[in-house]
């Protein structure tokens, strides 16, 4: 086992996908980092030690493989051992039986899935799961080589979602050429649930213009006249994977949570001066604003422990910060890292209409 699957990966394209990509891939390198800390957490140092061993040798394995410099490429290959079904291959050449090779890959294109686990880690607090680096220049690809302004000139005989004078982001593109004969069928379509998908990744690495511009067209196409504001379609009506928008919220806010270790943060990507915002728990939910250097978190509903707040930008607030639970000092212990405050306190349970203030 080296962490990197190279068989016959189902997908969301409803084909499969053979040999490494970062599409499945991604998800996989997520998955083995969440169970790392869920083992850790369980106390079962084992198995943690196990997923985190198979992380890393994935994590640069495919970045091994994949990493063209722009974005992560598919390495199309069948496994030893595999049988790509008859109804799957290539076209026969004249004269010649059908290819082993599959049709309805992506090979050498620039996929906006391709940072799919990715996406998941930045929504959950795991960080990253390939290279900080690659992720920021990968994902500024995907908005570089697949959004469309307008898509009017742009050809696609499949579903049509975005036309005309519209903006949206094509599911895949080849701008260094090798277009397979047969990609996947969906590749020049617009879903509005990548589209989401691939903007909060953008947020999350620093591409906040960019990706803002991605829910603008979105937005735009679904404004009431057009469409219907309210269903956004993709197979069918109200389509589900469009609640990535959900994502948005947590990647413009900054939110982040732990409940394990008690632990509560937000970093605005916009309105750092006078920002408010929504958010929510397992057990709470409620609002949270930050204006002249002082933060409100508000308990609407439910319960909430918290041993420690992570507000930014540190230079935001003052250099010796109070917390206050409805009036009542804490003893906290302030702490600036990594363009943060981290105030770290005993635990404190802020019961519905409570509210913590950082002065």
């Amino acid at each position: 086992m080296d962490g990197v699957m190279e068989g016959e990966q189902h997908n969301t394209y409803d084909i499969e996908f053979y040999g490494p990509n970062t599409m499945t891939g991604s998800l996989y390198l997520a998955a083995l980092k969440a169970a790392a800390e869920m083992a850790e957490a369980m106390g079962e140092r084992t198995s943690a030690q196990l997923y985190r061993r198979l992380f890393a040798q994935g994590q640069a394995g495919y970045d091994a493989l994949l990493w063209n410099g722009h974005y992560y490429r598919q390495q199309v290959v069948v496994a030893e051992g595999l049988q790509v079904p008859e109804e799957l291959r290539m076209p026969a050449r004249e004269g010649e039986s059908s290819q082993a090779e599959p049709k309805y890959q992506y090979g050498e294109g620039c996929l906006s899935d391709q940072l799919l686990g990715q996406y998941l880690a930045h929504v959950v607090g795991l960080g990253h799961v390939l290279p900080p680096e690659h992720v920021k220049t990968a994902i500024k690809s995907v908005f570089d080589y697949n959004w469309r302004r307008p898509l009017g000139e742009f050809s696609n005989v499949q579903r049509v979602y975005a036309l005309n004078d519209e903006a949206g982001l094509l599911l895949c593109s080849w701008p260094f050429g090798n277009r397979p004969l047969l990609p996947f069928v969906y590749s020049d379509e617009v879903w509005t649930g990548i589209e989401y998908q691939v903007a909060a990744t953008l947020i999350y690495n620093g591409w906040v213009d960019e990706g803002l511009a991605i829910v603008k067209g979105a937005r735009d196409r679904y404004d009431g006249l057009r469409r219907n504001p309210w269903d956004e379609i993709e197979c069918g009506h109200h389509y589900a994977r469009a609640m990535s928008c959900w994502a948005l919220l947590l990647a413009l806010s900054g939110f982040s949570f732990d409940g394990v270790a008690g632990h509560m943060g937000f970093a605005p990507a916009i309105n750092r001066e006078d920002f408010a915002c929504f958010w929510s728990t397992g057990t709470a939910w409620g609002t949270y604003s930050q204006r002249s250097g002082n933060a409100k978190l508000q308990v609407l509903h439910g319960s909430l422990e918290l041993t420690q707040l992570s507000l930014a930008p540190a230079d935001l607030f003052a250099a010796r910060p109070t917390a206050r639970v409805e009036g009542a000092l804490l003893a906290a212990r302030a702490q600036r890292k990594d363009g943060r405050v981290r105030l770290a306190f005993q635990p404190i349970r802020l019961s519905q209409g409570q509210t913590l203030e950082v002065r």
